[in-house]
């Protein structure tokens, strides 16, 4: 049987842990950076493509020298643990705001009206009911797609993938990452 649960934890303590609970997790899908670019201000590849493919949203991929402390550091301090735990885990970044807009050609807006419709699309993409409490736990949900994609092959497209240029290279702390994309 599936099933997507999802839950709004404390800290990254309490992301670790939830994590490390699962027996053999076969991917995760991260809403955060899961490799650091040492060009200008971090750009990498993949943030580069997401901003010429989809520019009506471009401004929700911010520089990664941008981020607050919440994305860069703890994202990647869960990242390091969980590679620590389980090394061969299937990892894909995931950018859940655009991940909408390049499905349904319509911004990210998680409040009012909007979330019953984007709940029901959530579960449709997923094809499991899902009903996430808050615009957090939806990114969260919704960070699942690539994994399942990306694992199913489906999903060909991998931005990490992308060339970087001659005078920068990407940084993977926690191990080799995808970040699968659908078109």
């Amino acid at each position: 049987m599936v099933r997507v649960t999802t839950e709004t934890l404390d800290d990254v303590e309490d992301v670790i842990a939830s994590i490390l609970d699962i027996r053999t997790p076969l991917g995760l899908g991260v809403d955060t950076l899961t490799c650091w670019g040492t060009g200008p201000s971090g750009w990498r590849p993949a943030d580069r493509w997401l901003r010429r493919r989809y520019s009506a949203v471009l401004n929700s991929v911010a520089a990664p020298n941008s981020l607050y402390g919440a994305m860069s550091l703890s994202g990647m301090a869960s990242l390091v643990a969980v590679r620590q735990a389980f090394p061969d885990v299937f990892v894909t970044e995931t950018h859940p705001k655009v991940l909408y807009y390049a499905r349904f050609k319509e911004r990210y807006d998680y409040n009012g009206p909007n979330i019953s419709v984007m709940n029901k699309r959530l579960s449709q993409l997923l094809a499991v009911h899902c009903a996430p409490h808050n615009e957090h736990e939806w990114d969260a949900a919704m960070s699942i797609l690539p994994v399942v994609r990306g694992l199913a092959g489906t999903w060909q497209r991998d931005l990490h993938a992308l060339p970087t240029a001659s005078d920068e290279r990407l940084v993977q702390p926690c191990g080799r990452t995808a970040y699968m994309w659908p078109e």
